[in-house]
């Protein structure tokens, strides 16, 4: 019985190791129909490499991931399908269908440090909006307002930098906040975070808001105490996705009350930075490891048949299968892909369907992962 469980759980964990699988269809040869099945199966797993990293960090440390996966075939990958084998004279060469285990393979790259070579670091920038919640007071003057926003976001800056990421310049910052604060909006459309990033080429937006103050008397009869809350939101601004949101808050006291609203500040800065760490980290390592997702805009395509049409002729093309129709209006269509090609070849595909259907195509504009295309 105690064998039978053993087993039980042995075949669960290998399960469990595959369920993070993708499946790969390789050509394997060799001299005997076993040397060919290894072959391909290895052939997979290089396969599944490409996935991970780009091709320029494949060719150029080639040798270094070849040692390091030797060896680990079984470990790696699993045959799910064998074609028929066929003798070429020199051998014999199948293919084979093969779940490759991203996440023990991921493992094996990162061991290497590959993968934090090839990914970089996104470029950020923070924003934020100055208006406050109804009846809401920081401090008692305009320049309290404004060095609890300072404050706060050097505090982020701050983290965001020692952990090595690139920050868009802090004069930026401050225009957006002036364009948000003539709108007194409390509630702002991540859209218009989104779009002012593009404009500056971020990758990524951490925007954020003190959404609750709380001022609590004095503290010993001689100063001041504060309490906020503030919330973040990460977004993509290619899509205008919000990837992560979070909320913080920090209690102060002080001397004074502004002392006490500073010190919170720099509080709450320090704290939703370091919890938005791991979002970034992840959402920046889906973008550069075949998870991408790009937004094309065809302006002059809205025609049922026509939006159809693109998008049977866009799957054909290698990498561009992963396509859908996001919102049509306004004699525009646009599309969501999911691609881990890059943004070249993302362009290309488009030219190259567009010439397929007899259309011509022109890049208007084209912004990090986000384009837009003429129909002439």
């Amino acid at each position: 019985m105690k064998r039978i469980i053993i087993l039980a759980v042995t075949l669960l964990l290998a399960l469990c190791s595959f369920a993070l699988a993708d499946q790969f269809t390789a050509t394997g040869r060799g001299m005997s129909e076993d040397a060919a099945v290894a072959s391909g199966l290895n052939n997979a797993i290089d396969m599944a490499v490409k996935q991970i990293l780009d091709e320029e960090t494949v060719k150029k440390n080639k040798q270094k991931i070849a040692s390091a996966l030797k060896g680990k075939t079984r470990k790696l990958a699993r045959l799910v399908q064998k074609g028929e084998p066929e003798f070429t004279g020199a051998g014999y060469e199948l293919q084979v269908t093969a779940e490759v285990n991203l996440k023990s393979l991921e493992n094996e790259i990162n061991a290497l440090g590959l993968m934090q070579d090839a990914m970089g670091n996104p470029r950020i920038m923070v924003l934020y909006n100055p208006n406050l919640p109804q009846g809401a007071t920081l401090g008692s003057t305009r320049a309290d307002l404004e060095a609890f926003f300072d404050n706060s976001y050097g505090a982020i800056v701050e983290v965001l930098t020692d952990k090595g990421f690139d920050v868009i310049d802090k004069a930026s910052a401050q225009k957006f906040s002036v364009q948000v604060a003539e709108t007194h909006e409390m509630e702002l459309d991540t859209n218009k975070a989104a779009l002012y990033g593009l404009k500056y080429h971020a990758d990524l937006v951490l925007y954020y808001q003190t959404v609750g103050i709380g001022r609590e008397g004095y503290w010993q009869y001689t100063g001041g105490a504060a309490k906020i809350f503030l919330r973040a939101q990460l977004i993509n601004p290619s899509t205008s996705r919000v990837v992560a949101s979070k909320d913080v808050e920090s209690s102060s006291h002080a001397g004074t009350l502004q002392e006490a609203l500073y010190r919170s500040a720099k509080d709450v800065g320090h704290k939703i930075s370091n919890v938005m760490i791991d979002s970034i980290k992840k959402s920046w390592k889906r973008e550069k490891s075949g998870a991408g997702t790009f937004i094309i805009v065809l302006d002059g395509v809205a025609e049922i048949d026509d939006v159809s049409s693109f998008k049977e002729a866009l799957k054909t093309v290698p990498g561009m299968e992963n396509i859908r129709e996001r919102e049509s209006g306004g004699g525009k269509t646009t599309f969501e892909i999911k691609s881990g090609s890059s943004a070249d070849a993302v362009k290309s595909a488009i030219n190259k369907t567009g010439k397929q259907l007899g259309w011509t195509l022109k890049l208007i504009r084209s912004e990090g992962a986000r384009s837009t295309w003429k129909r002439q």
